[in-house]
Formats: C-alpha cells, sequence, structure tokens
C-alpha cells in the first residue's frame, strides 16, 4: 500500500469513527519502532482471537486460548508480545507491511463475544535533511534562497523552518520546504524541520550577519593598519642605525705618511720638492674640541716646496 494511500485510508476510518462514534483506535508508529495495542477490561477472559486486516483482506494472526498465546501468522514471529490475558499486543521491530486494522474477538466466562479494533499506520523514518544556499538573483528583496529536502517523495512528510539569534530560543519562521531570507544585522542560524507524524528530522545553516560597505572599508582599514604600522616603525628603525654608523665614520683626521718624490729643476737657482700627505679617519678623544668636519676615507694631497738655492 503506496503511503498516500495508507493516508486516505486512516482520514476514512477516522471520519467513520467520528461520525458513528466508535470504530478503530488510531495508532502511529515508525518504522523499526514498536507499538502497543492496548485493552483494559474488568471481567475475566477465556479466549480472544487477533484478526490483521490490510489490502482488503483479513487473516488470523494469533489467538489466546486456554491460558495460551499462539502467533500464527509466520511474519509476526518473535516480533509480537501479548500481555493481560491476550487482550493486550506489542509489536516489534515494525515494517511497512505492518500498516492495517489489527481486531481482537474476546469471550468472557459467558462466552460473550466483545471487540476492539486499532488502526496501526507505520510510516518511515524521516532521513536528515540537506540545506542549500542559492544568493538570490533579482530586485534585491532577498540575499539568499534556502532549499529543505530530503530523499524521500512521501506525501506525509512536512516542512517548517526555526531561527534563533546567538543562544536564544528557536522561533517560528515559515512553513514549506523553500524560503528567502535578507542578511540579518546578526548572525542567525536557521533550522530545518522535516516531520511526520511519527518522527522528524532537522538541519540547520548559518547565516552571517550584513556587512555594509562603510564597515567592510573600517574592516579593512583596521586588518590593513598594524601592518602598515610595523613597516614604518621598521623603516624607523633602519634609518636610526643607518646614521648612527654614519656619524661613527665621521671622525677626526690626523695627517701621516709624508712621502718624497724625485726632485725636479726648473732652473739653477731652486729646487722643487713634492711631497704627498694622506689623511686617515681617526676616532675622537675630545668631544668638545672644535675641529673641522673629518674626511670619510683616506685622502692624498700633493705639495709643492720649493727650495732656493
Amino acid at each position: 500500500m503506496k503511503d498516500i494511500e495508507r493516508i486516505f485510508f486512516l482520514s476514512l476510518l477516522l471520519y467513520i469513527r467520528v461520525v458513528t462514534g466508535n470504530g478503530p483506535s488510531p495508532v502511529i508508529g515508525c518504522e523499526y519502532g514498536s507499538v502497543l495495542l492496548p485493552c483494559s477490561l474488568s471481567f475475566p477472559v477465556i479466549e480472544a482471537i487477533w484478526d490483521f486486516s490490510f489490502n482488503g483482506r483479513s487473516v488470523k494472526v494469533a489467538d489466546f486460548r486456554n491460558q495460551k498465546f499462539s502467533i500464527i501468522r509466520k511474519e509476526f514471529h518473535s516480533r509480537m508480545e501479548w500481555s493481560h490475558n491476550g487482550i493486550t499486543l506489542t509489536i516489534t521491530n515494525l515494517t511497512m507491511e505492518d500498516t492495517g486494522i489489527y481486531t481482537a474477538l474476546i469471550y468472557d466466562t459467558e462466552y460473550t463475544k466483545h471487540e476492539i479494533s486499532h488502526n496501526l499506520t507505520v510510516f518511515n523514518l524521516v532521513p536528515k535533511p540537506e540545506i542549500k544556499r542559492e544568493e538570490c538573483k533579482g530586485d534585491g528583496q532577498c540575499d539568499y534562497t534556502l532549499h529543505c529536502s530530503v530523499p524521500s517523495d512521501s506525501p506525509a512528510l512536512s516542512y517548517s523552518w526555526k531561527y534563533r539569534d546567538k543562544n536564544s530560543e528557536y522561533h517560528h519562521y515559515a512553513h514549506g520546504s523553500t524560503i528567502q531570507i535578507s542578511s540579518p544585522n546578526e548572525t542567525m542560524t536557521f533550522l530545518c524541520l522535516v516531520q511526520n507524524p511519527a518522527q522528524e528530522n532537522n538541519s540547520t545553516v548559518v547565516i552571517e550577519r550584513k556587512v555594509n560597505a562603510e564597515n567592510e572599508r573600517l574592516q579593512v582599514a583596521m586588518m590593513i593598519a598594524p601592518g602598515f604600522a610595523a613597516l614604518v616603525l621598521a623603516a624607523v628603525v633602519f634609518l636610526c642605525v643607518r646614521m648612527r654608523r654614519e656619524n661613527k665614520k665621521k671622525e677626526d683626521i690626523t695627517y701621516s705618511d709624508i712621502q718624497s718624490f724625485p726632485q725636479g729643476r726648473t732652473n739653477e737657482k731652486e729646487d722643487i720638492t713634492y711631497i704627498a700627505i694622506q689623511a686617515f679617519p681617526q676616532e675622537r678623544t675630545d668631544e668638545n674640541l672644535m675641529i673641522p668636519e673629518p674626511l670619510l676615507c683616506p685622502v692624498k694631497t700633493y705639495v709643492e716646496i720649493k727650495r732656493y738655492l
């Protein structure tokens, strides 16, 4: 039986029960779960017979007679338990094929028949939903479109959205699998809830707060400022070190290494001698001496000395 047929059948039975005042009591179960089909009677029971109706068929699944409970249908072996003289059943490890009407025919000591029915609907497990976020392409009324989906086409599934900011409680946002939102002023969490009558599952997505152009420029400037300040500081330190090294080179100069060169005569009455004076840097020993600006490197100067005979 398809899901839509089960839902229609369940709705029809509920409608009959409302109109007539009696009928199967609805019971909802989840695949791989368990359900209880209860019954409470105040009189002694000598016999109980359980029938299962599905797809227009009715079969006997179990009975209780002479204080003994017997499971007749093999598909319920090891999955059906009884209590209260066989008038209460527990079905475990549910399957989709367990959906149907379970009717108990109960006989008291006077052999009077009593009938109790349960309409069991088993639903699939709800898979964990997947959320896809897409940017809106329109007139700017929205920033994002959120799509929520599960790998199932069951019409019994319903979708809804909730939201919260920071550590607040979740609040209802909208129904449906798709919503459109604008970037919030504060970071918000959106939750997609997918559920059927027996189970639910959810997933969340975080939407960061909206950052306008001015705030974005301010954030960029704040990110660049520390690096720029460090660069300027490094340049200042480099210049200071360089100036200090240059000042150390500017020391006092003493004159030494006077060398004599071959004499040349221009006439008989005078001798001309050329000497070279080489200056070398020397450390300053007295800071208070007023000495002209020293040389930065050795320099040779040639001086002409005339000697008259």
